[in-house]
């Protein structure tokens, strides 16, 4: 039973070489099992990613759906319908005025020169814009005739001139013949018939010079008549002013009150006092109450935007026109300067009395619509739509405020628009709809 015991124990001895060659796989185990490891770990990884991808398509089509739907639902959402209102640049007159009216303007003394009597331009004297003193020649017509005319009366007057002389020595003769005659009768040495034959020649004579001398006076007149024609044909300045119009040229035939171009023209020029302009406009008849003679005005032209010129209203026609339900009226300009012409187009606000002597009366702000402006925790409030028909609020400082518009200092610039009268239930960079 030893032996056996023995014989057992002596089996369990270890082979080393064996143990040695079992012992090399162990040692790359750690190997294999990391690169299994990391297999694993590559298909969990792409498992895990192609999930997600699978998860992102039905989100981003869901997002996309989601979003078209905000858009069509945006669009078929009823939007708030508002009226808006410009932001604009005004002078104080033009946002206190009464009432205002377009016209044209005139100059207070205007008038196209012609002649009264038809004939040729020989010479002009000036061109548009020449400025001319009362009396000045602007042009002459052709009148050698009446000059050669003038010079036959002239000789006449002197022949008169010269028979009057001869008529008066002559007379003195006779009236020396007939005392001689007269005192030789009374000396009893010639007979009666010698004093009368003295006295008719006496009287001959007489009648013989007041005869010249009514010549002459007629002579004097066909002269002052020739020279008055001569006159005419030189045409004048009759006021002070600057030639706003040549309608003649030399060479032309002047005709008075010519019917048409072709057989002559009417005028030689167009002259205007620009230092007295006004503007003549129409008022309608339901309006007239609000103005009176004297009423001041702030004046616009179209041609000088950047200028307003002082007004007072100076004549009211007296005559209404019922076709247009008008009436027509003239204010004349106070300061009116070199860039003012006749017929240009202008625009008259009638103001208050109070405005006549506002210093600021033309100056420019801005201004909006009274009705755009809100109260809003003690600040004042607009709201402001943009291109896009999208609205946003935005805080303004009141400066002044008249029955229609207010003044701002800050918050705006012109040309933005503005809700009028907006509602509570408005809310910031929602699209309205502007109301036509």
């Amino acid at each position: 039973m030893a032996s056996s015991l023995r014989d057992d124990l002596a089996s369990l001895k270890i082979d080393r070489h064996q143990a040695e060659s079992k012992e090399a796989p162990r040692e790359r185990r750690p190997k294999q099992d990391h690169d299994r490891g990391r297999d694993r770990n590559r298909k969990r990884n792409g498992i895990g990613l192609a999930t997600i991808l699978l998860w992102l398509i039905p989100l981003t089509l869901l997002g996309t759906a989601g979003g078209v739907a905000y858009q069509q639902f945006e669009k078929i959402r009823a939007k708030p319908e508002v009226s808006i209102g410009l932001v604009q640049t005004l002078t104080s007159g033009e946002a206190e005025k009464l009432l205002s009216a377009k016209g044209y303007l005139k100059s207070r003394h205007q008038a196209m020169i012609g002649a009264t009597i038809p004939g040729r331009v020989e010479r002009m004297y000036v061109e548009e814009g020449s400025k001319v003193k009362k009396g000045d020649v602007l042009a002459v017509l052709e009148h050698d005739d009446l000059k050669a005319i003038l010079a036959s009366k002239k000789a006449m007057l002197k022949r008169n001139e010269a028979e009057i002389l001869e008529g008066r020595f002559d007379l003195k003769q006779k009236e020396r013949e007939a005392t001689r005659a007269a005192r030789l009768y009374n000396q009893k040495t010639v007979a009666i018939e010698e004093i009368e034959k003295a006295n008719a020649a006496r009287d001959m004579a007489s009648a013989r010079v007041e005869a010249v001398e009514a010549s002459m006076k007629l002579t004097e007149a066909n002269l002052e008549e020739t020279e008055e024609m001569i006159r005419r044909m030189h045409l004048f300045a009759p006021f002070d002013g600057t030639v706003v119009e040549k309608q003649g040229e030399e060479g032309e035939v002047i005709t008075p009150s010519a019917m048409s171009a072709s057989i002559g023209r009417s005028a030689v020029v167009s002259l205007a006092n620009l230092t007295t302009m006004e503007v003549e406009t129409d008022i309608a008849e339901n309006l007239l109450s609000r103005v009176t003679l004297g009423q001041p005005a702030e004046i616009s032209v179209s041609a000088v935007p950047n200028l307003h010129y002082r007004g007072r209203l100076r004549q009211i026609i007296p005559m209404g026109d019922r076709s247009r339900g008008t009436i027509k009226v003239k204010v004349e300009i106070l300061d009116p300067d070199e860039h003012l012409f006749p017929e240009l187009v202008a625009t008259v606000h009638f103001l208050p009395d109070k405005a006549l002597n506002n210093p600021n009366a033309n100056r420019s702000f801005l201004f909006v619509p009274k009705a755009a402006v809100i109260e809003e925790n003690g600040h004042s409030i607009v709201w402001v739509v943009n291109d896009k028909s999208r609205i946003a609020k935005r805080r303004v400082e009141v400066v002044v405020t008249t029955d229609d518009l207010t003044r701002v200092d800050a918050g705006l610039k012109e040309g933005e628009s503005v809700i009028l009268n907006p509602a509570n239930t408005l809310r910031e960079n929602i699209e309205v709809k502007i109301s036509e």
